[in-house]
């Protein structure tokens, strides 16, 4: 860094000498025409290039082989990176055109990007524009939408490994809004390393933005983790025995608990104290679920062998048992799948120290010189 002395010339013309290594560095010309531009962040920034973000208007990508797949990394990694228009062409040293399965593919990706539209799917070329205005978003409105629709199938994902209700199919829909609303909040993250007007028209400050966006990919997670429980629990050939559901459904509420706390201490006005409160939760969270994962799996829990637990991780009596059960089959099988639920559910506490550190970082941000 260095310093330089505001002058003003004529009538009411400032300037501001460059160094002359940086103008070579630049090559900077006198003479030659300069753009700048000023942000809401304080910033003034002097370009060569007559737009901010101009490298991101338009990319054209060609995808060898025909794989689908390929053609749907193409999509997400281009929106990732924050491309207004994405053209994909098929590389003509391969198959030199798209097949029916890629098309799908392309199809099946802009469906599952918010503010996205398929403006041509042909043999040669496929295109996507996207449509959504950076002016009419609001990030963190897409943070508390996301938050709702994760911990809402998770409750559901729950209810259909505790009590039979819901279903997989319908857990994974509700998961795919969330990751929609997180790639979204990505792409603007992305774009505002490149395109600097990004913030302004977002309305938010560099550090707010990165804040959500560890904040959302956190909650992503989550609806993540309820989409795995919601499939044990369509496999499951027998209830889960009471003692074992008992925790499962206090550690699950307890990791909720701890992603709801921890996503309103970074939404709402920094609160160090409701950021450690929710690490507290986590820690204690976590390890409930890993007693109770290491009594499940102890064939010497109980009398005939079942390794079973109860709300605070101790195997329950032979009375809680019962003389009758599930085939040994099944039994076993039950218990593989509660021991991935429990798995589950720890991931889940461990999203929620992760917005809680987030938490924390802004809180100390914010608060810094207050005892933390």
């Amino acid at each position: 860094m260095q310093t330089r002395k505001l002058q003003q010339v004529g009538g009411g013309t400032y300037t501001v000498s460059i160094p002359k290594e940086w103008a070579d560095d630049h090559a900077f010309e006198a003479g030659m025409e300069l753009h700048l531009y000023s942000h809401a962040d304080g910033s003034i920034v002097v370009r060569t290039t007559e737009r901010d973000g101009g490298a991101l208007d338009a990319v054209r990508i060609a995808v060898a082989g025909s794989a689908p797949e390929r053609v749907a990394r193409a999509l997400r990694a281009a929106h990732a990176a924050g491309f207004e228009s994405v053209v994909l062409v098929p590389d003509e040293d391969e198959t030199g055109r798209f097949d029916d399965a890629q098309r799908r593919a392309a199809r099946s990706v802009v469906r599952g990007l918010v503010g996205t539209d398929l403006v041509a799917c042909r043999d040669d070329e496929i295109t996507v524009q996207h449509l959504l205005d950076a002016g009419t978003v609001s990030v963190r409105q897409s943070v508390v939408q996301l938050e709702f629709t994760a911990l809402s199938v998770h409750r559901t994902a729950m209810a259909a490994v505790l009590d039979g209700e819901g279903d997989a199919e319908q857990v994974r829909e509700r998961a795919a809004e969330a990751d929609r609303l997180a790639r979204m909040v990505r792409r603007h993250t992305t774009r505002s390393l490149t395109a600097f007007d990004e913030l302004d028209r977002l309305g938010v400050s560099r550090t707010e933005l990165f804040d959500y966006d560890a904040t959302s990919r956190a909650l992503a997670r989550v609806a993540d983790e309820a989409v795995r429980t919601a499939e044990v629990g369509t496999a499951l050939p027998a209830p889960l025995p009471e003692a074992v559901g008992a925790t499962i459904r206090e550690t699950a509420a307890d990791a909720r608990e701890t992603v709801e706390a921890a996503t309103t201490a970074v939404l709402d006005e920094p609160d160090a104290a409701a950021a450690h409160a929710a690490l507290d939760r986590r820690d204690e969270t976590v390890a409930t679920v890993e007693a109770a994962t290491e009594a499940l799996f102890d064939p010497a829990a109980t009398p005939s062998g079942d390794a079973v637990v109860g709300p605070t991780g101790a195997a329950p009596s032979a009375g809680e048992t019962g003389g009758g059960g599930p085939h040994p089959g099944e039994r076993g099988t039950t218990t593989a799948a509660a021991g991935r639920v429990l798995d589950a559910v720890r991931r889940t506490a461990h999203c929620g120290g992760t917005v809680a550190e987030v938490a924390l970082r802004v809180a100390v941000r914010e608060e810094s010189g207050t005892p933390l």
